[in-house]
């Protein structure tokens, strides 16, 4: 019974982190660079269980399980939906390569959040966390007159192809293990040792993919797909409830019979 009550718990368990999951994804469907994440679970330890009378040639023992446990919740970085925007300052990324910018601390974070704006200071900054776009671009406030094109060019004054200023070149960083990457909170990751040291490219090397000037993309979150996961969930867990509920009560009935 104990041991009912205890695979009946960890189902539990799991599924509620399992509709955590998808509710935090559900909740993100419209961020920009958003990057759903998928459950993957573990058996717990499996005991042997002695059948007597049974040949002793049998390859296998029988084994029962002792429940289930989310062992990762996995990023999808999978490409999202491409929007078009309209505003010179957004890009999205097309291929596998991160933008990156600049924390307070001067640490390296990044991102596929390709929607940046131009700041008080007259620094290009991410819209989301207020952080400085790499390289480092002082324009003197005029965001009307910047552009950044496929290549990663940031380009300012004249019209397109005359007249413009080279401001910088934008480089993607390309992950050897993105899901070692950690999540840090305003759709931005930090390496780790897990994920591995970060290598600068330019646009178009390595499968870092080009740019997408006037474009943003859009998390890659299925609405359907994530919604019939979430009742699935909830119906697994349902059924461990009752199943929980049934041992507890065939618990009591046995510990009834012995008075």
């Amino acid at each position: 019974m104990i041991r009912a009550l205890w695979n009946s718990a960890s189902g539990m368990g799991a599924q509620a982190a399992q509709v955590d999951l998808l509710a935090h994804d559900l909740a993100n469907a419209g961020t920009a660079g958003y990057k759903k994440s998928s459950a993957a679970f573990a058996d717990l330890v499996y005991r042997a269980v002695e059948e007597r009378g049974m040949p002793v040639s049998r390859p296998e023992e029988p084994a029962i399980g002792s429940g289930v446990r989310l062992a990762a919740a996995e990023k999808d970085f999978s490409q999202g939906p491409l929007v078009n925007t309209g505003n010179p300052l957004h890009v999205a990324v097309q291929g596998r390569g991160f933008l990156a910018v600049e924390g307070p601390d001067g640490g390296l974070y990044l991102t596929r959040d390709g929607a940046f704006h131009v700041n008080g200071s007259g620094e290009v900054v991410h819209t989301s966390s207020g952080y400085r776009l790499l390289p480092s671009i002082s324009t003197g406030g005029e965001e009307s007159r910047l552009r950044i094109d496929r290549y990663g060019r940031v380009l300012a004054g004249g019209e397109e192809g005359e007249g413009e200023t080279l401001l910088a070149q934008i480089e993607l960083y390309l992950v050897p293990n993105p899901q070692g990457l950690e999540a840090v909170g305003n759709n931005l990751f930090r390496a780790t040792p897990a994920s591995g040291e970060p290598v600068a490219v330019e646009p178009g090397q390595g499968g870092a993919g080009y740019l997408l000037p006037g474009y943003l993309e859009v998390a890659n979150v299925e609405m359907a797909e994530a919604l019939t996961k979430m009742l699935l969930a909830q119906r697994v867990y349902s059924s461990n409830s009752l199943a929980a509920r049934v041992a507890d009560e065939m618990w009591s009935l046995a510990n009834n019979l012995r008075r």
